[in-house]
């Protein structure tokens, strides 16, 4: 009985030092990133964005508008679904973001203003297993010029 006990006191210290040997698998710590877009809307060119964190440092973007809402309310507003590719001016890959903004015009002074959660979702090249989130800002003002601003958290990449 007494050699049983000690057999299993020494299984027990064993499995505990292989225990805390181990390596302990540990999800990276989110990394913040930050977008600027520019637009004009009355240019041809397409809009470019600068950005910071382990994204590219510049490029350009398309937006393509999936759903369109509209919304009750005694300003005029929007609801959009916005799918984003940008595209890398290094080479290094492009990047999607899924944006759901919540546009709100002033027709007094034709400006708008923008706010919505974004979800980043892949891409290519360096950005292939990319996966985020944060928030988009943005305003236009009376001549048609837009920025916006991104900012939140890479949780791998």
């Amino acid at each position: 009985m007494v050699r049983i006990k000690a057999l299993a006191c020494a299984a027990l210290a064993a499995g505990a030092v292989m225990a805390s040997a181990a390596p302990t698998a540990q999800a990276a710590a989110p990394v913040p990133f930050s977008i600027t877009e520019n637009i004009d809307f009355n240019s041809e060119d397409p809009p470019t964005f600068t950005a910071t964190g382990p994204l590219c440092p510049s490029g350009t973007f398309e937006d393509d508008v999936r759903v369109a809402g509209g919304a009750n309310s005694p300003l005029p507003k929007v609801n959009l679904l916005i799918r984003t590719v940008y595209t890398c001016a290094d080479g290094s890959g492009t990047f999607f973001v899924l944006k759901h903004v919540f546009i709100t015009f002033d027709e007094e002074t034709e400006t708008s203003t923008n706010t919505g959660p974004i979800t980043l979702n892949g891409g290519t090249g360096d950005y292939s297993r990319l996966r985020g989130h944060g928030v988009d800002s943005g305003s236009t003002d009376e001549f048609g010029i837009g920025v916006g601003e991104i900012t939140g958290v890479i949780v791998r990449q």
